[in-house]
């Protein structure tokens, strides 16, 4: 097979499963693609899009305010265009701790077992002397503490403290030491807040600009993601959903709170995978996972899944089976980085994440169609819940097409989603914002509906509006409901019928 074959191969059909004919078809782990100069141009939102992608995240590490609004607003114009939610993630840079510039521009050999510096009192490396502006850092080290840089490649330990702004350190594995390389202590918990003066701005950009979701990095307690919650309300905003960024040992610590406060989870597993030993990442991601899903919080995966395709227009088969397990795992949706921001083949790339997550849910389906309903461990049972699981259930046992649910903020779809029905879930909601939201839960199809003060408008308008995007046919069996809908008599909600035969 020649290139051009592959890649043909590998380009968004009409019938392609971000938009089949028939919604069976319908991935339903949701894609991430972050945006970069090889995509951020309308047609190749556009093209992402039409390939599966779900959320665009916007990497607030890169571009001032005014170039991330542009984005914004790009996103949604395709959004417009397509007449399809799709969801946009503000991902906040946190404290990236780097080591400092370098004297003379020159990079330093750092040689097995020699003794260095590390010190805040410069701001320029220089050979011996490891410099950082993180002056924090030299008060809580101790000897015997580890400090890596360069994502693990060079390793230093704490010898013994010389002053308040030294430490000398013995270098345990060397290497040539570059400018601005990232800094990691793992082990260690750091007076350092998650939030900076730089995510402030970039905070108030975001809310201003109407995000749907805002990734907090380096989140270290549950306290991190509350400061947030605050600082955005002092800008005189209801704070967007928060998705926490697991890349951090200590987090791992407060997990249970972190997912109890967050509104979502992302295993980012760069910075993890620095900080912990490679062989743990993969039982901490599984642990991570099935957390999210017991206290239905949608959780993410991210970092590296589709490397080998920056530059190949096929992926390693590794990187295919690192997919695979996430989707079998029970992850709501799936992160590409590098991939898609600049790497040369960002929708042939998306298209194939695509066509290998359909592949392991239809194995997941093909095993589990007796499998029974599993019941969220940490979720407090209520009226919802039973709605929830009584839906998902019923759509099994009746054989319909889809489940159809009625939701004013979202959470009667997420509390469906999370319990992984074999049938799509048709979310229809009045509010557009909502609608973008739900875009990153897994299975959900979001619609937007014209508001209805009585429950015969709300079905009509929702029958109308499936049938406009073919989403389903007149005749087909679906299980409808609905929990706090505002309206009279349709709260806590559930009927098996034909859409379209309502009379």
């Amino acid at each position: 097979m020649t290139i051009a074959t592959q890649q043909a191969s590998l380009q968004p059909k009409k019938n392609n499963p971000a938009h089949p004919a028939d919604i069976s078809l319908l991935h339903r782990t949701k894609i991430v693609a972050t945006l970069g100069p090889a995509t951020a141009a309308p047609e190749m939102v556009k093209q992402l899009a039409l390939a599966g992608v779900s959320v665009f995240r916007l990497n607030m590490s890169h571009g001032n305010a005014d170039e991330q609004g542009a984005r914004v607003q790009m996103i949604r114009d395709v959004a417009a265009e397509l007449n399809r939610p799709l969801a946009i993630l503000a991902d906040l840079q946190g404290p990236k701790l780097r080591t400092g510039f370098l004297k003379d521009n020159q990079p330093i050999p750092l040689e097995d077992y020699s003794v260095v510096e590390f010190t805040s009192r410069t701001r320029e490396s220089s050979p011996g002397v490891v410099a950082t502006k993180y002056g924090e850092l030299i008060a809580v080290l101790e000897p015997g503490a580890l400090i890596l840089l360069d994502d693990g490649k060079i390793r230093l330990e704490v010898l013994e403290k010389v002053n308040a702004e030294t430490l000398k350190c013995q270098v345990v594995q060397g290497g040539l030491l570059e400018a601005r390389k990232g800094i990691n202590i793992p082990g260690t918990t750091l007076p350092i807040p998650s939030l900076t003066d730089k995510d402030k701005e970039d905070v108030a950009a975001a809310v201003a600009a109407k995000v749907d979701y805002i990734a907090l990095s380096f989140v270290q307690q549950a306290k991190d993601i509350v400061e947030l919650r605050q600082y955005v309300e002092s800008l005189g905003y209801t704070c967007p959903p928060v998705v926490a960024k697991i890349e951090k040992p200590q987090a791992l610590k407060d997990i249970d709170n972190i997912i109890q406060e967050t509104d979502a989870l992302m295993v980012a597993r760069g910075d993890l995978g620095v900080e912990l030993r490679p062989e743990e990442v993969p039982v901490a991601q599984k642990m991570l996972v099935a957390k999210s899903n017991a206290a239905a919080k949608p959780v993410i995966i991210a970092t590296q899944m589709l490397e080998s395709m920056i530059h190949s227009v096929q992926p390693s088969r590794s990187d295919v089976s690192d997919i695979a397990n996430a989707v079998f795992d029970g992850a709501d949706a799936l992160m590409l980085s590098g991939e898609t921001s600049v790497g040369e083949h960002p929708v042939a790339t998306v298209t194939m994440m695509g066509r290998i997550i359909h592949e392991a849910e239809k194995s997941i389906f093909a095993n589990s169609l007796d499998r029974p309903v599993e019941e969220s461990r940490t979720v407090s049972p209520n009226f919802y819940h039973a709605i929830a699981q009584t839906a998902s259930y019923a759509a099994r046992k009746a054989n319909v097409k889809a489940v159809v649910v009625f939701s004013n903020s979202g959470s009667m779809a997420q509390r469906i989603s999370k319990l992984k029905p074999t049938r799509p879930i048709i979310a229809l909601t009045p509010k557009a914002e909502v609608a973008n939201k739900m875009a990153l839960l897994w299975g959900v199809v979001p619609v937007v509906i014209p508001q209805s003060e009585h429950t015969d408008v709300m079905l009509e308008n929702g029958e109308k509006a499936i049938f406009e995007k073919n989403l389903l046919q007149k005749g087909e069996g679906v299980v409808f409901c609905a929990g706090n809908t505002q309206m009279k008599g349709a709260d806590n909600m559930l009927k098996i019928y034909h859409i379209g035969q309502t009379e």
